[in-house]
């Protein structure tokens, strides 16, 4: 007979020094590819990946027969921060001003834990709920799921048929003059976030069966009615040019450049259908005051819903009305996803779900620190022998960075051609992106296995009680296999039918031929076909396993975890190297090749360290009061010390010398006369950097 009190002395599997390994390693493989395939879509695969490994390694049979649960769970949880812009902020961090490297670090820690801590809660969502509660969350989730597929598809040509009703050229979402879209918006996802938040709201009304439904319209009508009046009477009394100076906010300099040419807070669509304003905002008041009345946002509905009003309510406040931008003149989605992590908050403590609120905090506390720390290594690391700190040049780099006796444009000729010291050019040729990509998802998988592991032993056994539906399972393993590698790997063709320039042709056609009938499609469309259909199958076996069980998938849990884990850690890693294989040369060894390894080492550790016997799970849930206390806490501190100790550092070994050199480019700084939004604003008729 097991003694429960004995279970729970023995030592926790998830804080093993391999079982921490394995989970940095699969967060490292997952976000050294990430880094190649870029967004969210590419930070879904390392979210999955580690998941898999933390449930498996936790021993308890109750997580482990939710493995495709905590993959899909995990995968949207750490989707949300690959929106977030941050490579400027890395420039700022190493530009060798002051101020900017302070902004920096502190904007950096703010990423890195944004990104973790929804990464962390969403891995901790299937280790929290009954399996009632989680099921029926996927029937909101799913129509989710259908509203981002038609978006993923139908938002360029949607861009370009508004566009044209305004009689405007460029409206690619993401081309290289995107700015000029009317519905552009600080290079932000706000339109996926309405879609997503109006197809909550149809969801609700849906499943409460248009009970009350008939309010809707008269609400609607009253609030666009009433919103018209309201502009009418703005506009009689003369307060109309206040209410635009206070509200619409020049993105640039006061002076020195074409107002008309620089952006506004606003997207171009409100200014063109500013006649209409009022009424729009009366309309979305009074849909608002009825779902508040009779909405009841059921299934985990609310959850949702609280994250997408949080994601406007953060990037209305912040960037729009407060002029509040992070890497002006990319995008704020930071500001939204700060949003989304608040609606998470509330929603957790009003439902009290302690365990997703703890392994936010800690995960992203140690993910903050990461994303800084490892920006800080890199910039050590990269000191030796670097041609900025050679004999003579702190002078100048000082005197240009408090900008003495130059001009803000002005790049002393010292400065210009500076090179590596002689021995270490190849050390600096690296792949330092790839570097600190793979290091920083090493210590993101470390946070998230520290804080599954304070939950493992503190969460009682999971209500399993209501009856087991398959349909859920499917839709999980849908999103983390074909989908996941669908959105990503499509990507692979434009580099395999991109012609490089010392190659005459591409390598695959852009057009293609079916033999014998030589009916022509595009490598896009082919792949497409194949895909699709490849993708169909796998949801067909799945559907079969659950009336007539498949040998391979009938094994236990963690058999199928493993097989899982396998299947989708070596697609994305072949499919990687194919994406790379087109331009390879030595400099991709730090990235392709340390990626392979890792994944060599993955796969015999994910096989060998999770033990077949069950671990045994606390008897009842137990306090959460002090671990928040605590982990609160630590987050608060970690935020306030780091990265002004980080700064330090990296000023203690540079001065005022940037870190990286690019010839007659000035470093990025974020403050001062040299400020590069300053110097180079977004302009209309201009590219978008």
């Amino acid at each position: 007979m097991h003694d429960d009190t004995a279970a729970l002395r023995r030592p926790n599997p998830l804080w093993s020094p391999l079982a921490i390994l394995l989970a940095g390693l699969s967060l490292s493989i997952g976000w050294g590819i990430r880094g190649n395939y870029g967004h969210g879509t590419g930070a879904m695969f390392p979210g999955a990946l580690t998941a898999i490994a933390v449930c498996l390694l936790s021993g308890r049979e109750d997580w482990r027969e939710r493995v495709a649960y905590f993959a899909c769970f995990g995968a949207l949880g750490w989707a949300f921060g690959g929106s977030i812009s941050y490579m400027q902020v890395i420039a700022y961090a190493q530009s060798g001003h002051a101020a900017s490297q302070y902004y920096g670090f502190y904007a950096l820690f703010l990423i890195g834990f944004l990104w973790a801590a929804l990464g962390g809660a969403g891995t901790a969502l299937p280790a929290t709920l009954d399996r009632k509660s989680l099921c029926e969350m996927f029937k909101p989730l799913s129509l989710l799921f259908a509203l981002w597929c038609v978006l993923y598809f139908a938002e360029n040509p949607l861009s370009r048929i508004v566009q044209a009703q305004f009689g405007l050229r460029y409206g690619d979402a993401g081309g290289p003059r995107r700015h000029e879209s009317v519905l552009y918006w600080f290079d932000s996802g706000w339109l996926s976030v309405f879609v997503i938040l109006a197809g909550i709201l149809v969801f609700d009304l849906v499943d409460r069966r248009f009970t009350n439904s008939l309010w809707l319209p008269a609400l609607a009508a009253v609030g666009g009615v009433l919103g018209h009046l309201a502009e009418l009477g703005i506009a009689r009394a003369g307060f109309v040019d206040r209410l635009h100076d206070l509200l619409v906010h020049v993105q640039g300099p006061q002076s020195g450049f074409d107002r008309v040419r620089l952006m506004t807070n606003w997207p171009v669509l409100f200014s063109k259908g500013s006649d209409y304003i009022g009424a729009a905002i009366g309309i979305i008041l009074g849909t608002g005051l009825y779902f508040a009345i009779f909405g009841k946002f059921r299934r985990g509905s609310s959850l949702f819903l609280h994250m997408a009003l949080g994601w406007f309510a953060g990037f209305l406040l912040f960037p729009v009305l407060l002029d509040m931008r992070m890497t002006p003149p990319r995008g704020d989605n930071w500001a939204g996803i700060l949003g989304v992590y608040a609606g998470v908050l509330v929603y957790s403590v009003r439902h009290k779900l302690w365990p997703i609120l703890v392994a936010s905090l800690v995960t992203g506390t140690i993910g903050g620190i990461g994303f800084s720390g490892i920006a800080c290594l890199q910039a050590l690391l990269k000191s030796f022998g670097n041609g900025n700190l050679a004999p003579g040049l702190a002078a100048a780099w000082t005197q240009w960075q408090t900008h003495a006796g130059s001009s803000a444009n002005e790049f002393p000729a010292i400065l210009v051609n500076v090179k590596p010291a002689p021995g270490w050019q190849l050390w600096h040729e690296a792949n330092w992106h790839s570097f600190l990509e793979q290091s920083y998802g090493f210590v993101n998988g470390v946070g998230v296995i520290v804080g599954m592991g304070l939950l493992a032993r503190r969460i009682g056994p999971l209500d399993n009680q209501a009856k087991r539906q398959y349909w859920p399972e499917i839709v999980a393993l849908t999103v983390v296999l074909p989908v996941l590698l669908y959105v990503n790997l499509v990507k692979n063709v434009a580099d395999w039918t991109r012609v490089n320039p010392s190659h005459v042709v591409a390598a695959v056609p852009k057009v293609m031929r079916m033999p014998l009938v030589g009916f022509p499609l595009s490598a896009t469309g082919w792949f497409n076909i194949f895909f699709g259909t490849a993708a169909i199958a796998l949801v067909m076996l799945l559907s079969v396993h659950t009336r007539r069980r498949l040998s391979l998938l009938e094994q236990s849990w963690l058999g199928r975890g493993q097989l899982l884990f396998v299947v989708l850690l070596w697609a994305f890693v072949i499919g990687n190297f194919g994406k790379a294989i087109t331009g390879f040369t030595e400099q991709r060894l730090l990235t392709e090749g340390v990626i392979t390894l890792n994944a060599v080492f993955a796969t015999i550790m994910i096989f060998l360290l999770p033990r077949s016997a069950s671990e045994l799970p606390p008897p009842t849930t137990r306090g959460f009061d002090r671990l928040i206390g605590g982990s609160l806490m630590a987050a608060v501190l970690c935020a306030a010390l780091v990265p002004p100790l980080e700064t330090a550092c990296v000023r203690a070994v540079y001065g005022d010398a940037p870190v990286n050199h690019a010839g007659k480019n000035v470093p990025e700084t974020r403050f001062g006369l040299r400020a590069n939004w300053m110097q180079s604003p977004l302009l209309k008729g201009s590219d978008h950097r």
